[in-house]
């Protein structure tokens, strides 16, 4: 995505903000926006759509599946046609505080969620989407969501139990 177009790429907070700002670059300006307010979750989920709107092009959000779960607007881009797209980090858990709370040793809470199959839910809304579950396999998803003229979302299978890049920051 980064390389290969001038997609817009977003980046949800939580895990998906540490993981894209950890590993993506970008050479030109103005092509990676996060999502750190308050770590208020959507504002990618749902703002993909108003970025591929005004650039009149792809726009792509980095999000997680928590965050996919409280609010998205895959039925928006397929009435409209907008060439969003989605890649879920789907790990099953609102992982940012699991893997916080595990770090300053508190019990009691839980941060999992039940497995969810975001790509059965956007096609059933009329997206075109993907699951991947090897690391070998993203480059081709990838490529298939930048090629695609139609909203479209990428549900990648991520380990729970890596730990982010966010420093210590949890």
């Amino acid at each position: 995505i980064v390389e290969g177009s001038d997609a817009i790429v977003m980046a949800e907070c939580g895990n998906s903000f540490t993981w894209s700002t950890h590993l993506l670059q970008f050479a030109q300006a103005n092509r990676y926006r996060v999502s750190t307010g308050v770590g208020a979750m959507g504002h990618a989920v749902t703002g993909v759509l108003g970025a591929a709107q005004a650039r009149n092009g792809k726009a792509v959000a980095i999000v997680g599946d928590g965050a996919m779960l409280m609010n998205n607007e895959i039925s928006t881009a397929v009435k409209y046609n907008i060439p969003a797209i989605w890649i879920v980090l789907n790990d099953a858990r609102y992982n940012m505080c699991h893997q916080g709370m595990k770090v300053l040793g508190l019990k009691g809470a839980d941060a999992t969620m039940p497995p969810t199959n975001f790509a059965m839910i956007a096609r059933g809304m009329g997206a075109e989407a993907l699951v991947v579950v090897r690391e070998s396999d993203i480059e081709e998803a990838l490529e298939k969501a930048i090629a695609s003229n139609v909203p479209f979302l990428i549900d990648v299978v991520i380990d729970p139990d890596r730990p982010a890049p966010s420093g210590g920051r949890n």
